[in-house]
């Protein structure tokens, strides 16, 4: 009898430890031909993929007390292909460019509406032709300097209402998102348009209530998307934990899944979240109706070998510290590590981040990147 128990009993432990296991694995499968990577809620890394994250700071901008290091709201940033560093203070209407080493080299742009001026930009990139972008929005047009500060040429967008959060792919197709309306119908339209901003073709479309009545979902318009390796976009709306990517004709062609437990937030989260939102008028305020938890992640970002990073809102316990799943180029969820601040840009081994100090204020942050098994 005991050698019968016995058997049940290793026969049992057998079964848990291979259902435990097989609940881990990474899934993958093909439906209409889109390759779907389904990931658990742990990391599951192929032996011997290095998952271990080693960052080095090698200096920081904006913690300083000189008048070049000091910024009224460091909002964008754009590394080019020596290491120049630059950062886009959106309320001085100016970009501060620094060399490799984190000093200080010139100022480019000023506030206004003539050549060479900006009105409160919102973002900076560093196109194909070596040229430095900037989406200036209120004076609805895209900005091109040289990478020495010389003003180039306007581009404007007055033909595409609100169009933000502008990229430029290695073609100069741009891809933005676009507000439209019709009738009673208000929507944001993530699109890719061809260098003269005639649109190509519609990657997403999130419909949303009369911003001028009714309750308001301050996450229910978050869409992401950024720029991989060969054109290629990933997109995704955090509602699911789910990102999209499309080959540059806009075929969708991979899905990345993943399992998860959802955030509540909280009172104080509430509080927080209402008091970062400047210029905000009460009635605004008073129309803000918080979900009862957060959306799958907060934003994502790639490196060079394809990695992709997606910041939850799996809080540390530092301020400003949260988990960030990491995915490998084929989609398997490798590691799950903590970092401080939000990560931009990686480039050659570094890492540019922008970080919120304890009283609010950002600074930028450049790291050394090591992966080890």
């Amino acid at each position: 009898m005991n050698k019968i128990l016995y058997g049940v009993l290793v026969f049992l432990l057998i079964f848990i430890i291979f259902s435990s296991v097989s609940a881990e694995q990474i899934k993958i499968k093909t439906v209409d031909g889109v390759k779907v990577v389904i990931n658990p809620k742990s990391p599951v890394p192929p032996e011997g993929v290095p998952t271990k994250l080693i960052l080095l700071e090698d200096f920081s901008i904006g913690d300083g007390e000189e008048e070049e290091e000091i910024f009224s709201e460091m909002y964008s940033i754009a590394v080019d292909n020596e290491g120049k560093i630059y950062i886009l203070d959106r309320k001085e209407s100016k970009i501060k460019v620094f060399n490799r080493k984190g000093n200080y080299v010139r100022t480019i742009g000023e506030q206004g509406q003539g050549p060479g001026e900006m009105n409160r930009p919102t973002g900076i990139q560093i196109n194909p032709n070596n040229e430095l972008v900037v989406e200036d929005n209120l004076n609805k047009r895209l900005v091109f300097f040289t990478l020495d500060g010389k003003f180039l040429k306007n581009v404007s967008t007055v033909k595409i209402l609100s169009l933000v959060n502008v990229l430029i792919d290695s073609q100069g197709n741009i891809i933005g998102r676009e507000f439209v309306f019709s009738a009673n119908k208000f929507a944001w339209q993530v699109k890719k348009y061809d260098s003269d901003l005639n649109p190509l073709f519609t990657i997403s479309s999130v419909d949303f209530v009369n911003p001028f009545g009714g309750e308001i979902n301050p996450f229910r318009l978050l869409v992401l998307y950024e720029l991989g390796k060969e054109d290629y976009i990933f997109y995704s709306n955090p509602e699911a934990y789910e990102i999209k990517i499309l080959n540059p004709e806009g075929k969708l062609v991979k899905k990345i899944l993943k399992e998860y437990k959802p955030v509540e937030i909280t009172e104080k989260d509430k509080k927080e979240l209402i008091e970062k939102i400047s210029g905000i008028s009460t009635g605004i305020k008073n129309r803000i109706n918080f979900p009862k938890f957060y959306p799958a992640y907060q934003s994502f970002s790639l490196d060079e070998q394809g990695r992709i990073f997606v910041r939850t809102y799996e809080k540390g316990k530092k301020k400003g510290e949260y988990l960030f799943d990491i995915f490998d180029a084929e989609g398997r969820y490798i590691a799950k590590i903590l970092l401080k601040g939000e990560p931009r840009i990686w480039k050659r081994k570094k890492l540019y981040a922008i970080e919120e100090t304890e009283d609010g204020f950002h600074i930028f942050r450049c790291y050394s990147v090591r992966w080890e098994k």
